[in-house]
């Protein structure tokens, strides 16, 4: 969802020590100016000017061991009210991000555990223009999705707007493609490059809507080296490669298991650039690996180097190089020998051909020849990761 803060009053702004620093209204003091210090002081000026919060019922950057809690962590907004015995007690918190810092799971995650853990009955993340806002119902035990903070008054009384999404729209069928990515596609598109080949562009586009429609799942059962849980549908993500890339954005997610071992495995695109090349932009099917440590693109497929097409036949291979962290980079042989021996139906005269789709038709989850290229989509991706581990054992 979003908003338009335009329009609240930043606060005076004064030097110190040559920077410009905003007077903090609530905390009565400079701050340095930063682009989420900026997002911060225009909520600040919605929350008082909008919502009618008390100024002396709002702390800023309040640390949560102030309410007893054993941590040293801080909430960047807490509106608060008085109980019967005269204590001030949070009861919603909000998280602020820079503008452009996607809002996904970790930055939801977070907000809510400070909700948890400061018993708040509302909860609100925001970068400025995007926003996504909460409420803890006792009766269901949960969080759900409202469309907006309500003004102070309803807030003590738990009242509440459930947000209504709406129907899902249609997807753009496979025929239309081609002329709307003509007109929509653009320099600001997140998901396909303006610069990848039309014919690989309208395919990739393709894929893309066939993972994010939720009318149909992949279905659960056991595939060849793992086991499907649950198609989880689409979750809000951001991931980093190896390059310190940071991706946000819609991804499909399926929870799988594999030896004995539960891990979320996504499937989004990105456009996909360069640092030393700014003119290259790319589009990228990116497949991403949730663990108990980290979340990072196991496999980014750049779909200009790795999609070839023979009339409307489009396969989807990779040419097998492998970031290995701070190791450096894999050996292509050798993730082959691991491919060979764990996943061997991808091998296809040296390469690795993650299978074909024909362009006739909407490629839905559902369909035969779209559910073996996300099974060997994630296999692939499983045991890229088996051979970083080996690598980062073997190279000390």
């Amino acid at each position: 969802m979003y908003i338009d803060l335009s329009a609240q009053p930043l606060p005076k702004i004064y030097k110190r020590k040559g920077k410009e620093c905003y007077l903090d209204p609530v905390r009565k003091k400079l701050v340095f100016i930063t682009p989420e210090e900026t997002v911060r002081q225009r909520v600040l000026s919605y929350v008082i000017n909008e919502l009618k919060v008390p100024m002396e019922m709002i702390s800023v950057e309040d640390h949560l061991s102030h309410y007893g809690i054993k941590s040293s962590l801080r909430a960047d907004i807490l509106i608060k009210c008085l109980t019967e015995e005269n204590d001030l007690i949070p009861i919603a918190v909000i998280e602020c991000k820079a503008p452009g810092i996607g809002l996904g799971e970790k930055t939801a995650n977070q907000m809510l555990e400070y909700s948890d853990l400061l018993g708040c009955d509302y909860a609100m993340m925001i970068n400025g223009s995007e926003f996504f806002c909460y409420f803890y119902t006792e009766q269901e035990k949960q969080y759900i999705q409202i469309s907006n903070l309500p003004n102070y008054t309803d807030m003590l009384a738990d009242k509440f707007t459930a947000f209504d999404p709406g129907e899902f729209p249609d997807r753009i069928p496979y025929n239309k493609i081609s002329d709307w990515l003509k007109e929509n596609l653009d320099e600001y598109s997140t998901d396909i490059s303006e610069k990848t080949e039309h014919n690989l562009a309208c395919a990739s586009f393709n894929l893309l809507e066939g993972t994010l429609n939720p009318r149909y799942k992949m279905p659960v059962g056991q595939y060849r080296i793992f086991r499907l849980i649950e198609d989880y549908g689409v979750r809000m993500l951001s991931y980093g490669n190896a390059g310190g890339g940071i991706f946000y954005g819609p991804y499909r997610s399926f929870l799988i298991e594999k030896d004995g071992s539960t891990e979320f495995v996504s499937i989004g695109f990105s456009t996909y650039g360069s640092f030393s090349n700014p003119d290259v932009c790319k589009t990228a099917l990116n497949v991403a690996i949730d663990n108990e440590k980290e979340t990072h693109h196991a496999l980014q497929l750049v779909i200009d180097d790795n999609l070839r097409y023979i009339g409307n036949k489009f396969t989807f291979y990779h040419h097998g190089r492998i970031a290995v962290g701070n190791k450096g980079s894999g050996k292509v042989s050798e993730l082959r020998e691991f491919v060979k021996v764990r996943y061997p139906q991808i091998i296809s005269d040296n390469q690795f051909n993650l299978g074909s789709l024909v362009f006739d038709r909407d490629w839905e989850l559902n369909d035969p020849e779209v559910i073996k290229l996300i099974e060997n989509l994630i296999s692939y991706a499983l045991v890229r990761d088996e051979y970083r581990a080996f690598v980062k054992n073997h190279r000390g």
